[in-house]
């Protein structure tokens, strides 16, 4: 089913856009032109990186091939960021920006960096800062 003409209709009335994609799908033409459409108006975006429990789960993919294929799906998403920019400096979707989720919708999770970040810290007594251990999370030192 294609719901572009309506997702397009909507955005011109929201402020801000949030792209869910598939983690196992990918970037699609549909969320292509969606992406488009919210630079060309502006808007903020947030990506939710849905599925992962499909990454485990279906694929039975090891926690680093796993890593990978998110990277690999944050690139394609910021590559059209960077390609529909009329600026010079484009938006650009990172964990450690805090403007990317991971959910499992079957599974009813959601969470960012710094969310999983205050939830470890907080039952583990973590001596590090949550922000600072968000950072660590996704590989900056």
């Amino acid at each position: 089913v294609n719901f572009s003409g309506e997702a397009t209709a909507g955005l011109r009335a929201a402020d801000g856009a949030v792209v869910v994609v598939d983690i196992v799908e990918g970037v699609m033409l549909n969320t292509e032109r969606l992406i488009r459409h919210a630079v060309l108006d502006g808007l903020p975006i947030v990506v939710v990186i849905n599925k992962m429990d499909r990454l485990i789960l279906e694929l039975k993919l090891p926690p680093e091939d796993a890593y990978h294929k998110i990277v690999h799906t944050l690139e394609e998403i910021n590559e059209l960021l960077a390609k529909f920019s009329t600026t010079d400096t484009p938006v650009r979707v990172s964990p450690a920006r805090g403007n990317v989720c991971f959910a499992s919708a079957r599974n009813g999770w959601c969470f960012t960096l710094e969310t999983f970040a205050k939830k470890y810290c907080d039952y583990y007594g973590n001596s590090v800062t949550v922000k600072a251990f968000a950072r660590r999370l996704w590989g900056a030192a």
